[in-house]
C-alpha cells in the first residue's frame, strides 16, 4: 500500500534512486510505503515503469562497517544493547548477502548511501502472502505454505555458512536473556500499558516463574539460523514467486522458531488440520536436509513451547503499538492470545499464564 509523501528526505531519496535507474531525478515520483512496526521508513521511487524501494534509517551509517563491529560499539556503552540490537543497516547488507549466497529469494541491496541514511532495495511489489491468500483455492494455499516451509528448511541449511562467515547472525541468538527480555516486553506492554491493570504480586511472580521455565527450556534447544519474524506479512508474492523480506535481524534459534511464527501467524487463519499436515511436511523435508531433526518427539514439544513464546511476544508488539495510538494491530491480539492458550493446553503446562490470559480476554 502506498501514499504520496513530501518530506525533507524526498529529494535525497530521488537523487539516490535516479542514479541507480539512470534517470533525471526530476522525473521520479517518491511514495511512502505503509510499513510495519519497525523504526525504518520505506519509500518507492520510480519512473517509466522502473521502480526501487528505498529504506530510510534514522541516522547516517558507514556501509563499509561490519555489523558485528557496530554491535560491539553498542555494547561498550550499554552492556544490555545485544538484547535490543535490531534494524541495523549494516546487518541488512550483510544478512542479505549471506542469504543470497545460500540461494534464498531475498531482494538484493542495489545501492547504499550511508551519508543519507538510506539504501536501495529491489522492488518485489506490494502483494504480501497475507493478501495473496485471500480467495485462493485451498490447493494453492497449501502449496504456498509448503513452499514457505521449504524456505525455512533452506534458511536453516545456511547455518554453517553463517558460522563460517562470522556473520552478525551467528553472534546473536535466542538465548535465555533474549527470550526473557521479549516476555518482559509482553508483560509491560500488554498488562501494564494496554490493559492498564496492576497484577497481584503473587500472580505476577507466578507468571515470572512460567516465563523462566519456558525460556530456559527453549534456550537449551539446539540452534540453527532463524529468520526471526517469519510470517505472512514478510513473505511477498510477485509473478508467482515468493520473496523473503525483513530478514536483517536473523539470528540463531530453535528449529521450531520460524515454523511457529508461520503456522501460528495471527495475520492468517489456518485450520488445525492444515497446521498438523504442514508440520508433518516440514518434518519430512527436514529429514532430507543438511540438518535433520535429532528427535522428532522433542521437536513437536519444542514447537508448542515456541508457539507460546512467539505468540506472547507478538501480543506485546501489538499492545505496544496500540498503546502508542496505532490501532491497526489490535485485531491480531485475540488470535495471538488464542494460539498461545491452545499451545499451553496442548502442553498441559504454564497454568498461571494460561489462567491470566483466559481471565483478561
Amino acid at each position: 500500500m502506498t501514499s504520496s509523501v513530501e518530506t525533507d528526505s524526498s529529494s535525497a531519496i530521488a537523487r539516490l534512486a535516479a542514479r541507480h535507474l539512470n534517470l533525471p531525478a526530476g522525473e521520479l515520483y517518491v511514495e511512502r510505503l505503509t510499513g510495519d512496526a519497525s523504526t525504518r521508513s520505506y519509500f518507492r521511487a520510480g519512473s517509466r515503469g522502473a521502480t526501487v524501494i528505498v529504506a530510510l534509517y534514522g541516522a547516517p551509517f558507514d556501509e563499509t562497517e561490519r555489523a558485528v563491529e557496530r554491535l560491539a560499539k553498542a555494547e561498550a556503552s550499554n552492556p544490555a544493547a545485544r538484547l535490543t540490537f535490531a534494524n541495523d543497516p549494516c546487518a541488512h547488507i550483510e544478512v542479505t548477502g549471506l542469504l543470497i549466497a545460500a540461494g534464498l529469494p531475498v531482494p538484493p541491496v542495489l545501492a547504499t548511501s550511508g551519508a543519507d541514511a538510506s539504501m536501495l532495495i529491489e522492488d518485489v511489489g506490494d502483494i504480501r502472502l497475507q493478501d495473496w491468500l485471500d480467495r485462493r483455492p485451498h490447493s494453492e494455499v497449501i502449496d504456498a505454505y509448503r513452499h514457505a516451509l521449504e524456505l525455512v528448511v533452506r534458511i536453516q541449511d545456511a547455518t554453517e555458512q553463517a558460522l563460517a562467515a562470522d556473520s552478525i547472525c551467528s553472534h546473536l541468538a535466542f538465548d535465555e536473556a533474549k527470550l526473557r527480555w521479549e516476555l518482559g516486553f509482553f508483560f509491560a506492554n500488554y498488562f501494564n500499558k494496554y490493559l492498564q491493570i496492576k497484577l497481584d504480586p503473587a500472580v505476577a511472580n507466578a507468571l515470572q516463574q512460567d516465563f523462566k521455565t519456558l525460556c530456559s527450556e527453549l534456550a537449551a534447544r539446539p540452534r540453527v539460523l532463524a529468520h526471526r519474524d517469519y510470517h505472512a506479512r514478510n513473505l511477498m508474492m510477485r509473478d508467482g514467486e515468493m520473496f523473503i523480506i525483513d530478514h536483517q535481524d536473523a539470528r540463531m534459534g530453535p528449529a521450531g522458531y520460524d515454523v511457529a511464527s508461520l503456522l501460528s501467524d495471527p495475520y492468517t487463519t489456518l485450520s488445525q488440520e492444515v497446521v498438523i499436515d504442514l508440520i508433518e511436511r516440514f518434518i519430512e523435508m527436514k529429514a532430507g536436509s543438511k540438518l535433520p531433526l535429532p528427535d522428532i518427539g522433542e521437536f513437536r514439544a519444542e514447537l508448542e513451547l515456541m508457539t507460546v513464546q512467539r505468540m506472547l511476544k507478538a501480543i506485546g508488539t501489538y499492545a505496544s503499538q496500540a498503546a502508542a495510538g496505532n490501532s491497526m494491530y489490535i485485531p491480531y491480539i485475540e488470535p495471538a492470545r488464542e494460539r498461545a492458550v491452545a499451545a499451553m493446553k496442548a502442553l498441559g503446562r504454564f497454568d498461571a499464564t494460561h489462567a491470566l490470559l483466559e481471565a483478561t480476554r
